[in-house]
């Protein structure tokens, strides 16, 4: 798929119309996505029910996020998803640097054995989102006290001293639920957030970088490769070379601030600069390609009443050092 657009590449939790309409919960996690759904089963597993409402049915296409660290793989083992990360992801512990053609630095995160788990994975995220999922549905039928629901889009909310009040819509129209405390786990542009009226305070990084998944036979190592000022015709300012599974590979590009981003995503361009960076003659599909800034973002605090916010909802950092999807994992563990 070219393009940033909203495709499912795995239909998880379709809309159930038979959900309850009414009733109080503990606790209601608003997004489905990797740490909306590790709060609620870390909360199940603790005996705490927990109830996740998502706006869509699943998990989107595209790479996103790819890496997980070793802290994350050791939660994710205690909510019974870990194993099945680890077999399906690329596992990596050495990274490379490089300026031009030479390298100038490498590092290996995890030089001793006899640890569970791997400094990293490569994994693309709707891989990882499915497995949290089919852990969930195994909680479920274990008799944990946790339930997803698809296209159950939360449009208001009201706190009083005693409990939250959700206006939630669906398919066949409005209902409300109530429930002892709300996690919004929503996302960077936190619709909760938006609700509430509250702040989000930072800076946008005045720079563009492009990602281009290509699937492709490869004899590159597992390992991350990054350059700065990258041997080109048309060079960028740095790139990055990552394996993941299913033989696709992330490249990424540092393209500027000032760019024409819809030029830029033309297949033609794009093929252009991956013709240039890889050996001669490679032959490769482009998969998921997308340009994306970052910002870095927080709010003053992640508690207001009994709303809590957790993960992008709460707090926006670069990609560089794989730190969101991977704090966001630890904010579960934490507020759990």
């Amino acid at each position: 798929m070219v393009g940033a657009t909203y495709a499912l590449a795995h239909e998880l939790y379709p809309y159930r119309p038979d959900a309850a309409r009414e009733g109080h919960h503990p606790v209601i996690i608003i997004g489905g996505g990797p740490i909306g759904v590790a709060t609620g089963l870390d909360l199940a597993q603790k005996g705490t029910p927990a109830l996740i409402l998502d706006d869509h049915d699943g998990v989107g296409q595209g790479s996103r996020a790819i890496c997980f660290a070793k802290r994350t793989l050791e939660i994710a083992d205690r909510l019974g998803a870990g194993r099945d990360m680890v077999k399906k992801g690329v596992v990596w512990n050495v990274g490379r640097v490089f300026h031009g053609d030479g390298e100038v630095f490498n590092f290996n995160l995890l030089p001793e054995d006899g640890h569970r788990n791997p400094a990293f994975i490569n994994l693309q995220q709707p891989y990882f989102e499915k497995f949290l999922i089919d852990a969930l549905r195994r909680a479920e039928g274990e008799g944990k006290p946790i339930e997803i629901r698809g296209r159950n889009v939360v449009t208001g909310l009201t706190q009083t001293a005693e409990h939250v009040t959700l206006d939630i819509d669906t398919p066949d129209g409005p209902y409300q639920l109530t429930a002892d405390y709300v996690i919004a786990c929503d996302g960077a542009r936190s619709p909760t957030r938006a609700m509430m009226g509250l702040s989000f305070e930072g800076r946008v990084f005045e720079d563009n970088f492009l990602i281009a998944d290509v699937r492709m036979k490869a004899d590159f190592p597992t390992e991350r490769w990054f350059w700065f000022e990258p041997p080109l015709a048309e060079a960028p300012q740095s790139a990055l070379l990552h394996k993941q599974p299913d033989d696709v590979w992330r490249i990424d590009f540092q393209l500027g601030w000032d760019i024409d981003r819809k030029a830029e995503l033309d297949e033609s361009r794009i093929r252009k600069r991956i013709d240039e960076f890889l050996p001669d003659g490679t032959e490769y599909d482009l998969v998921w390609t997308s340009i994306y800034t970052f910002q870095c973002r927080r709010m003053e605090r992640f508690r207001h009443g009994r709303v809590l916010f957790a993960g992008d909802s709460a707090h926006q950092v670069s990609p560089f050092g794989a730190r969101g999807a991977n704090s966001g994992i630890q904010d579960a563990d934490d507020l759990a």
